[in-house]
């Protein structure tokens, strides 16, 4: 592979970067404004709310009964962005 692929790659994944921090900082501001639909010209965003339930896997390496199952079960809050594309009539 030449070099110029290596450099070009390089390039590509500091935008990407740069671009996600900037998507984020506008997810977090949609966020703080809470659950519903902001419209924008060309897309609209769509805040949600989700439950999550997780389990500490180290706590069920140790034993799997249905108790500890229990002890070791986190469940938290998440707030998501979807964007879509408007439909222009």
């Amino acid at each position: 592979m030449n070099t110029a692929k290596i450099d070009r790659l390089g390039v590509l994944m500091a935008q990407i970067s740069d671009l996600s921090k900037e998507a984020n900082e506008i997810k977090s501001a949609l966020k703080d404004m809470g659950k519903g639909v902001v419209e924008g010209n060309l897309f609209r965003a769509i805040v949600v709310e989700q439950e999550r339930t997780t389990y500490d896997t180290d706590i069920l390496k140790l034993v799997a009964a249905p108790e500890i199952l229990e002890l070791a079960r986190r469940e938290s809050v998440q707030m998501q962005v979807r964007v879509t594309a408007r439909r222009v009539s």
